[in-house]
């Protein structure tokens, strides 16, 4: 699953779906813009499986997944894999949105372990696709010079403090991003 597809950009920048021509380099486009919104929001957006790192010096009953949402968790083992925890639940919780895994019951966890999961939207709400459409048609006619000269104080791509890559109209549609850690 894609933040938008080949044939939505293409709706978005008025290209035939039959015009295969510019394919390679559009897809280039969204793979970037896909990358900024994840980057904007600070958080997963395609969904796609992770595989975090984690050590604990301790036993631990509760820890953070670094990416969210998180839709499942799918592993927890040590490196070496000689130890496997149950993920499903009762045993284990996984609050989505945080990331939070509480151990519910069994044993808790320990050591240099790999948590495999599945992090990202199952459905991309509107205003992020909207966005990345606006970044990949954005970047599109930058590359192309089909932008036009924009006069007076009407141009909405400069905001201070950020580059030129996204567009105000796809940050304010992002809305703020997550605090995060410091």
């Amino acid at each position: 699953m894609a933040i938008v597809t080949l044939a939505q950009a293409k709706a978005q920048l008025n290209i035939d779906a039959s015009d295969t021509a510019e394919d390679v380099e559009l897809q280039g486009y969204i793979d970037a813009a896909t990358a900024a919104v994840e980057t904007q929001l600070g958080q997963v957006v395609d969904q796609r499986t992770v595989i975090d790192q984690l050590d604990f010096a301790s036993s631990v009953t509760s820890f953070m997944l670094r990416s969210t949402p998180v839709i499942s968790l799918t592993s927890i083992a040590t490196l070496d894999g000689s130890q496997t925890w149950s993920v499903s639940r009762p045993t284990m919780y996984v609050d989505s949105g945080s990331g939070l895994v509480t151990v519910l019951s069994g044993p808790p966890v320990m050591g240099s372990v790999l948590a495999t999961y599945q992090a990202g939207y199952t459905a991309v709400p509107a205003n992020i696709r909207l966005a990345a459409l606006i970044i990949v048609q954005h970047l599109w006619e930058t590359q192309r010079g089909t932008m036009g000269v924009q006069l007076g104080g009407d141009s909405d791509n400069y905001v201070a403090g950020r580059g030129f890559a996204i567009p105000r109209r796809a940050i304010e549609l992002l809305g703020p991003p997550l605090p995060g850690v410091a």
